[in-house]
């Protein structure tokens, strides 16, 4: 073969392998957590901030954590509204929106059975899923209801089991999320799990008669299918709901990596079966909480040992890395994102990612081995009209604030003529009538909401205030 030709094969190879390097980027995930116990998405102009932290950080992909202990930092009609969300303000929607326009998937990263964790004894909201279903909360085996994580709702009752998925099913069905990713999918340790009614199925499914020892083999197996019942039953509603979603859950990786996943804490201590979740295709990322920053050789073995083992333990889907971006520098975490891309991994996800001084300073650093980051193709199944009267619905909230009654009147009504389900709108429309005294319409619209949603409690509420006025 001639010089020319061997210069001319080299240049195609070369440019062969930019190509596939380039392809290979582009599918890389580089996410981040960001959480609701701190600053980063509760207004309009923190999302807008988080989104440009993000780019800056060479980041492609936001885990917002839209469920802390069964509440809601969207548009919920199942559970509360979140703490220190703005009035008003959807934070999902608005973060989808804005992310979406840039390439960056948004994806809800929700706490499964975690139902509080907040001040002692409990919740004062008596509409609490805690306080409305004492019988569903988990028990340890004396009797207590506080983990150290706080009150958890018991994996082994199945209506507690559905309540859960119903939240998740009705994230799918109304928001183009491009994921929704599980965290406390899980018992908080093995003295837990014997509320009364999870031990009256437990003696009825196996035929025991006493209760377990936290160490019985049968009882632990019996837990560990409790949780794969909720994420199967997760599984399929939220596939039924839209396919495009991504499933996730960010999983128990704690102490050094043993090569048999039943000696791990995850299997043997909060019965998380993950492995089988992968093998059976009931989640599609795994991202194990790998947080052992370079601060010493055993954690960055403990790194590096987690991360092979859980890319052998990936099943059907893909393994991305959880790092810890709060104890280490951004350097380090560098480190451990070039670790993991050795391997073969195409993902990782930082924790955390809110807003404040650590943010800023690592968001430069990170940016320099990272930015731009590839834009990842984003879920833009819900329809036009869908997404014409969310539109429309955001710009009446945006002009009733202003108190433009008028003007939200006519947006509220154009998002019902483009989606006659919606019940917001119904009940904002509502609203705008009421602060002009007109009770009758007010009273229609409130009806009419419950038409749609008979669940909408503020309706109610609004049309029992309305009935004492007589």
């Amino acid at each position: 073969m001639s010089i020319r030709k061997l210069l001319i094969y080299g240049a195609l190879a070369a440019a062969l392998s930019a190509a596939l390097c380039a392809t290979c980027a582009a599918a890389e995930l580089r996410g981040a957590w960001v959480t609701s116990w701190s600053h980063g998405f509760f207004t309009a102009q923190e999302v807008d901030s988080t989104i440009e932290a993000a780019k800056k950080a060479g980041i492609n992909a936001l885990f917002i954590e839209v469920r802390k202990f069964a509440d809601a930092y969207y548009d919920s009609k199942i559970e509360p509204r979140g703490s220190s969300m703005a009035p008003d303000f959807d934070a999902l929607a608005y973060t989808i929106k804005k992310a979406h326009a840039e390439g960056i998937q948004v994806h809800a990263w929700v706490v499964v059975y975690r139902a509080w964790c907040g001040a002692k004894p409990g919740p004062k909201d008596p509409n609490h899923i805690v306080n409305k279903h004492s019988d569903w909360v988990m028990l340890n085996r004396d009797g207590m209801n506080w983990a150290g994580e706080g009150i958890y709702l018991d994996p082994g009752v199945p209506a507690a089991r559905d309540y859960i998925v119903s939240v998740f099913e009705d994230i799918a069905k109304r928001y183009n999320v491009d994921g929704i990713q599980y965290d406390y999918v899980r018992y908080p340790g093995g003295q837990w799990g014997y509320s009364e009614a999870a031990l009256k199925r437990y003696y009825a499914d196996t035929g025991a008669t006493a209760k377990p020892d936290v160490k019985d083999p049968k009882w632990l197996q019996w837990k560990r299918d409790q949780v794969t019942a909720l994420v199967k039953l997760s599984h399929d509603r939220i596939k039924a709901a839209n396919p495009k979603i991504a499933i996730s859950a960010s999983t128990i990786c704690f102490g050094s990596a043993p090569s048999d996943f039943k000696n791990t804490s995850a299997y043997a201590g909060v019965c998380q079966d993950w492995k089988k979740w992968m093998e059976e295709g009931l989640i599609e990322i795994n991202i194990p909480m790998n947080y052992k920053p370079e601060t010493s050789e055993r954690s960055k073995k403990s790194f590096r040992g987690w991360t092979d083992i859980t890319g052998k333990w990936r099943g059907k889907g893909t393994v991305y890395q959880g790092i810890d971006a709060e104890n280490q520098s951004a350097a380090n975490m560098l480190t451990q994102i070039d670790y993991c891309r050795s391997v073969g991994q195409t993902g990782f996800v930082l924790f955390p990612f809110n807003a404040g001084k650590r943010r800023d300073e690592i968001a430069s650093v990170l940016g320099a081995g990272l930015a731009p980051a590839p834009r990842l193709g984003v879920n833009e199944t819900i329809s036009d009209n869908a997404r014409a009267a969310r539109e429309a619905y955001d710009r009446g909230i945006e002009l009733a604030i202003a108190k433009q009654i008028a003007q939200a009147k006519a947006q509220f009504g154009k998002a019902i003529e483009l989606d006659p389900g919606y019940a917001d709108a119904y009940f904002r429309l509502g609203r705008c009538c009421l602060k002009e005294s007109d009770y009758a319409a007010a009273k229609d619209l409130f009806s009419k909401t419950l038409a749609v949603d008979p669940s909408y409690s503020a309706a109610q509420k609004e049309l029992d205030l309305l009935a004492k006025r007589k």
